[in-house]
């Protein structure tokens, strides 16, 4: 039980039940915060001692000397932690044995005057881990694909009141260890992570788990886990074909991460991931393309000698090695060790400027490098900052920084890229107890998706003294918050938006310009006892192991060529309310290219709750030309690091991608040439991207010695010959005449495709070394290099670089009240002349390294001299109430030196080099806005500066003005929330406004799905057994086939034109309109009103009516004798669109008096057809007629009793005439004869008939195979009068590991030939001879169709007359007689 103390006054009155001593001059109270702190269980599964820790607040009002004693021998107290109000004590108790204790802590307090104690008794207990109900659960992962998700399995313990502490596990193996089992402490969750091992490599893992039950009686729950590694497939090595490149022993890098690149080409057919690994690294190559006819193609790295296996005959086998291998490279990213100048340069808001540099005749090569102090400040910088004067083999860097002119520290500490600790003398030492830094309280709301606000209050502090403070969350660079974050200045309040997204808030801490940074104030942890105070939230904890019932809008889809959007449906099944905005869950797709170091989550898609099928759902995209085969995806409950893959789920959850092609592989070179005229030199290449396609992409070229610049952009638009899939490109570059000999060489590209799927390349930044675009000429290492010859003295060389001539800073107000700064600058070179399309860029400077970069522009160039000004919006806050300083870098001359100017440069030449003026100005701005889909209505801004009074104006795509104003429903200071935005799928303009201040204009662009039916794919499912096809019939009918403008006879039997349909053709669909929707069942009522087929949807008369339903699931034995049956009481009802519905329910399943039973899944999707379409199911095309429906039964897992059992699903078909006189019905099961291969049945009563079909295949297993359709009518006592007939068919599956799916359906008919007593088995209520002129109508109900479960579902429309009651109760009564 949690103890909670909520708030304590100053009186110290008790609230939270708390046990308080109050003599003499302190109090105690017991703080402890911690899930499972006083009952537990033992500290080790197999143990019984018990550990505990608690925190005692011992407060008190003056100085003295604490002393703390316990009366029990195993708890040990410790002071954690003091301030000006008391003290902190944690008590470690140890060695306690199942039982209940209290432990008395007394305090002693010595003031030097006085002498007092106080006491505080803890009461809690030690119980065993009850043997009699623990339950476990394991989900493991089933291997469809390989991912970037590290663990095997999940091990869910149930039926406990409290946290296991430790696992004690034996017999792990070799591929797990006990860091392998990693918890959710709260949850009893544990993640099992494998590392692979060759030496052990095995399909599967026993792990045992020991426990200790009350009789002190060691037990062992054993476990089996498949291996993450061992592969469902064995690949043959004749089918691999396997590349290196290059293909040699020695090898130079031109670029870094551009080690070597192996390809293996599979040419066989992939129903999941084979195994390939590389053992060093224990990588598992890229599945990144496949091209038709030429099989799935694996991509992966080495770095130095290696061996690649594979998985042959369950077995590893060495595909290819290579133990001479030898990878080098040229790259030097030091620097020389700086020198801090001597000079510090006092300003006016208590900085000082001062800098350092150093002289480097090293090779530069353009690497990045950051500055960063040792409070957390950091800011990367790259050319030309810094670089003062030379050429890259020879120059002189000097760069200026800001510290404090006051400080409690004597140094401040910054490196300089591997320049480590800097120490940078503080001219004044302060006081620290001057400047104090400490939090008064954080209030966390949620807002929306992972988005939450911080509303953080800061003790009075020491502004006026001219010191900011920041805000930082988590240690995170782009976490700290500043003035731009700051409600109201009197009171110190501040709000933060702050994304939780990936790794969520773990603490916060707050520093100040004087360097000197509070404690961490962690979640749920007290900072303060007075008076007692802390960070207080508590997300829920939602367990990825309790998602369940996954279905998607769309299970099957093609993807070829074109992007399909789907729905992911799911519960959860843990206690946590949907209701609860806090309870977030999140989807991410990740593709062959993800690795565990490039999630971005930022791509993550967010559930919302659908209230009317009482499930979760999230939209999301999938791309072209995806992977086939299911689709990789992670479901979040929070962070990331509480996520579960699609992998450990059963195939009746996945999505299955079906695609002609595969490509997620970026675009790379070939064909390279360089060329090289006398003014102009530069690259001629193909792009290839054979299936995508290339998009656009990006090329930087640098010169070698003076650092150049030179971007760019292309895109089709820039092609030379051929198309995007394998097109010329051609980048140049023009120098003047005069110019200095150097190498030009590309430093960076990137290319993405027409799906975003990324080629790139660079020599100092590290990328995904796979996606190289060099891969076909990583053999040549001057491949992106050319030296361009210049004539001239010494290379055109000239040594005297240019100098700045002028500079000029101008501060400017936006009308917004947002502030710029503007730069006018020129320089001078009277030898060689200025760099043409070379821009210098301003660097703006704060004492936290905080750095803006303005790039000029040119304004003016002559063969001497060259005018640039730049313009740069200050951020909110930046440079307020502190100094700012500037330098300018960059500057070329055409001999191949370089110049620049420090902020103490500026200075010696008396140019502006700093402001100290920049105004905290009440501004309201929109930063961001949630995420807003084209049916949306609400949406959340987020920003600075809002209040209640303030409205949104929106103005749409197409208005002249905005027109629509809405009030908020929610408003904070830096968020808003409206409702009543129009849908629409063009994006629109936000602002918000109270007059006189008026925000900026924010575009909000929709995210729109189009949720179209997916186009038929041929894609063969495998085939697990040979299909039996329908025997060779006998042509039916006067005339036979009905004519020839009814059908054909052919060696099969009649083949019907539509609409005729039957082994004679002579019986026509009825079109008729959608039936109402039963959400109870799935079943579906079909009403015929009259023979003129005037159908309206509401009538209430009818002349025949039907009613299919879904009976019972059978288990039968080898001898078609029942061994189980299951009824369905309770179905959940989803709504898919308006013409398809689902519905949901479980049994348990395995044998009755087994203690752990199974849990099946039914799910039954109904779909009605308007129209003539063909539909695809288990490899064959099949046409569904208009006015039919059709049933998609799937069913997951199923326990049998004994694996010679089968499975049989019962349906029921009921055909109803309203008149019961002169009547005749008849019914016919047998083999359709127009190619489908499927069973039908016919019940006809006179001249109309509801007719079902069956196939004779199911997807079992993902697999195609035969099933058995039989009539059950002599077995269930059917319903057979001249008016009323009823037909019960058992759908029978042989014994399956996962699913199954089935597919039947109906329609309704019109026969040309009535019923009569002259047809042999009929039944009538007179003796009636040939009637004519009647066209029979049918109803027919269902269809074995496309992607979904088991077994045939239940037509039926709910009419709202009492005839409709009547009939559909005495059906029921029916069928409950059957069942009993």
């Amino acid at each position: 039980m949690i103890k909670k103390i909520l708030l304590i006054i100053l009186t110290l009155t008790i609230i939270n039940n708390l046990i308080i001593g109050v003599e003499g001059q302190i109090q105690l109270y017991d703080i402890t915060n911690q899930e499972g702190a006083y009952n537990r269980y033992p500290d080790s599964t197999n143990q019984k001692i018990c550990s505990y820790v608690f925190s005692i607040a011992i407060v008190s009002f003056s100085n003295g000397l604490f002393t703390i004693s316990t009366n029990d021998s195993d708890a040990a107290p410790t002071i954690t932690s003091m301030n000006k109000y008391g003290v902190i004590a944690t008590i470690l108790v140890r060695n306690k044995t199942p039982n209940t204790y209290t432990t008395l802590i007394k305090v002693g307090f010595e003031n030097g005057q006085n002498i007092s104690y106080n006491n505080i008794s803890i009461t809690y207990s030690c119980e065993y881990i009850p043997r009699e109900s623990i339950k476990v659960n394991v989900v493991a992962s089933n291997n469809y694909k390989y991912s970037v998700y590290p663990y095997a399995a999940l091990i869910h313990f149930t039926g406990l009141k409290y946290p296991l502490t430790f696992l004690n596990v034996s017999n792990v193996g070799f591929g797990f260890t006990t860091g392998s089992f990693y918890s959710n402490y709260y949850s009893n969750l544990y993640y099992v992570r494998e590392y692979f091992n060759k030496n052990n490599f095995k399909s599967e893992y026993n792990i045992s788990i020991l426990f200790l039950d009350s009789s002190d009686q060691q037990y062992t729950v054993n476990i089996t886990i498949p291996s993450l590694y061992f592969s469902n497939m064995n690949v043959n090595e004749k089918d691999i074909t396997f590349n290196i490149y290059p293909n040699q022993t020695d090898i130079t890098q031109f670029g870094v991460d551009n080690s070597p690149i192996y390809s293996i080409t599979l040419n066989e057919t992939i129903e999941y991931d084979p195994l390939f690994i590389e053992d060093l690294s224990h990588k598992i190559p890229t599945p990144s393309y496949e091209i038709p006819g030429k099989g799935t193609t694996f991509i992966g790295q080495v770095h130095t000698h290696y061996s690649v296996f594979a998985q042959v005959n369950n077995s590893l086998t060495t595909i290819y090695s290579n133990p001479n291998l030898n990878v080098s490279n040229n790259f030097n990213f030091l620097f020389p060790n700086v020198i801090v100048g001597l000079l510090s340069v006092p300003l006016s808001l208590n900085s000082t400027m001062f800098s350092f540099g150093f002289d480097s005749n090293i090779q530069y090569i353009i690497f990045p490098f950051y500055f960063k102090w040792d409070l957390g400040f950091q800011y990367i910088f790259s050319w030309p900052f810094g670089f003062e004067s030379g050429q890259n083999s020879n120059y002189s860097l000097k760069a200026s920084f800001l510290k404090p002119s006051y400080s409690p520290n004597t140094f401040g500490s910054c490196t300089f890229n591997n320049n480590g600790n800097i120490n940078i003398q503080i001219d004044n030492k302060i006081n620290s107890s001057l400047l104090p830094l400490e939090l008064e309280s954080c209030k966390i709301i949620h807002l929306f998706e992972q988005v939450h606000l911080l509303r953080i209050k800061i003790k009075p502090t020491y502004k006026d003294m001219g010191y900011n403070v920041f805000i930082q969350i988590n240690d995170d660079q782009n976490g700290i918050f500043r003035q731009e974050s700051l409600v109201d200045a009197e009171n110190n309040i501040y709000e933060i938006v702050y994304d939780f997204k990936g790794f969520g808030f773990q603490f916060l801490s707050i520093g100040d310009s004087t360097f000197k940074k509070s404690q961490n104030y962690y979640l749920n942890s007290y900072f303060s006892i007075n008076p007692f105070s802390m960070i207080d939230y508590k997300a829920p904890i939602i367990l990825p192991v309790l998602i369940g019932n996954i279905t998607f809008l769309r299970n099957y889809i093609d993807v070829t060529n074109k992007s399909v959007d789907n729905i992911i449906y799911f519960n959860y099944n843990g206690t946590q309310a949907h209701s609860d905005p806090s309870a977030i869950f999140s989807l991410f797709i990740f593709n062959s290219n993800t690795t565990a170091s490039s999630l971005d989550f930022n791509g993550l898609k967010f559930a919302t709750w659908n209230s009317t099928i009482s499930k979760y759902q999230i939209k999301f995209k999938v791309l072209a030309n995806t992977r086939p085969g299911p689709l990789s995806f992670f479901l979040i409950t929070g962070d990331y690091l509480s996520s579960i893959t699609n992998n450990m789920f059963p195939l009746s959850s996945q999505l299955f991608i079906v695609s002609k092609n595969f490509d997620e592989y970026g675009p790379i070179f070939n064909n390279i040439e360089k060329f090289n005229s006398p003014n102009e030199f530069g690259w001629k290449f193909t792009i290839d991207d054979q299936i995508n396609g290339f998009d656009y992409g990006d090329i930087i070229v640098r010169g070698e010695m003076d650092s150049s610049t030179y971007k760019f952009h292309l895109t089709t638009q820039n092609l030379t010959r051929g198309d995007k899939f394998n097109g010329d490109y051609q980048i140049s570059i023009t120098l003047p005449n005069k110019c200095a000999s150097q190498n030009y060489i590309i430093t960076q590209v990137k290319l993405y495709d027409t799906q975003g799927y990324l080629g790139e390349f660079s020599v100092v930044n590290g990328i995904n070394g796979i996606k190289n675009v060099f891969i076909n000429y990583l053999s040549d290492p001057t491949i992106n290099k050319l030296y361009k010859t210049c004539s001239g003295e010494n290379n055109g060389i000239d040594s005297s670089p240019p100098v700045l001539a002028s500079f000029i800073p101008i501060l400017r107000q936006n009308s917004d009240a947002t502030q710029y700064l503007s730069f006018s600058f020129e320089a001078v070179d009277i030898e060689s002349g200025l760099k043409d399309k070379q821009y210098p860029i301003v660097y703006i400077q704060t004492i936290e390294a905080q750095t803006l970069e303005c790039e000029s522009s040119i304004i003016s160039i002559n063969e001497t001299a060259a005018k640039y000004t730049c313009t740069i919006d200050l951020p909110i806050g930046f440079g307020y109430n502190s100094d700012i300083i500037f330098s300018v870098y960059g500057f070329i001359n055409n001999g191949g030196y370089y110049s620049g100017y420090s902020s103490e440069s500026l200075n010696n030449l008396s140019f502006l080099y700093t402001i100290n003026n920049i105004a905290l100005n009440e501004v309201v701005q929109i930063t961001k806005c949630s995420t807003f889909h084209s049916f949306d209505s609400e949406l959340w801004i987020t920003g600075r500066g809002f209040n209640s009074t303030q409205q949104v104006y929106v103005k749409y795509d197409g208005d002249s003005s905005f027109d629509q104003i809405i009030i908020p429903t929610t408003v904070y200071w830096s968020a808003m929330h409206i409702k009543n935005i129009k849908p629409t799928d063009k994006t629109f303009i936000i602002k918000v406004s109270d007059y006189p201040l008026t925000s900026n204009e924010f575009t909000v662009i929709p995210i729109v799905y189009n949720f179209i039916d997916p186009t038929p794919t041929q894609t063969p499912i495998p085939t697990s057994s040979p299909i039996p096809t329908n025997k060779p019939q006998t042509c039916l009918g006067e005339p036979v086939c009905g004519g020839p403008k009814q059908g054909y006879c052919s060696s099969s039997g009649c083949v019907c034109y539509p609409p005729w349909i039957g082994n004679d053709c002579n019986s026509q669909v009825i079109i008729i309109p959608q039936p109402s929707t039963n959400t109870s069942e799935p079943s579906t009522e079909l009403p015929i009103i009259d023979n003129n087929n005037n159908q309206t949807s509401n009538s209430t008369n009818y002349l025949f009516k039907s009613l299919i339903s879904i009976v019972s699931l059978r288990e039968l034995d080898f001898n078609s004798n029942q061994v189980n049956l299951y009824t369905f009481d309770k179905w959940i009802y989803t709504p898919i669109n308006n013409v398809k519905s689902q519905y949901f329910t479980s049994i348990q399943s395995g044998d009755p008096k087994s203690t752990n039973p199974l849990t099946t899944n039914i799910t039954v999707t109904l779909e009605w057809f308007n129209q003539t379409t063909i539909i695809q199911f288990a490899n064959n095309n099949i046409t569904m007629n208009p006015s039919s429906i059709k049933y998609t039964i799937e069913i997951t897992e199923y326990k049998f009793i004994n694996q010679l059992n089968s499975l049989q699903l019962v349906m029921s078909a009921l055909f109803e005439s309203s008149n019961s006189k002169d009547t005749c019905s008849l019914k016919e099961f047998g083999e359709t004869s127009d190619g489908d291969n499927s069973n039908f049945f016919k019940i006809q009563i006179d001249d109309h008939s509801l007719y079902g079909r069956f196939i004779k295949r199911a997807i079992i297993d993902s697999k195609v195979s035969s099933i058995e359709n039989q009539l059950l009518d002599s077995k269930m006592n059917s319903i057979q009068t001249s008016s009323v007939s009823q037909s019960f068919i058992g759908i029978t599956i042989p014994n399956y590991k996962q699913s199954i799916i089935i597919d039947p359906d109906f329609s309704v008919l019109v026969d040309s030939k009535p019923v009569s007593n002259d047809d042999n088995n009929s039944i009538c209520t007179s003796n009636k001879s040939k009637l004519t002129g009647a066209q029979l109508a049918g109803i027919i109900i269902g269809s074995i169709a496309f992607v979904a479960v088991v077994i045939v579902s239940v037509v039926y429309l709910v009419v709202k007359n009492k005839k409709s009651k009547k009939f559909q109760r005495k059906v029921r009564s029916k069928l409950q007689k059957i069942n009993q």
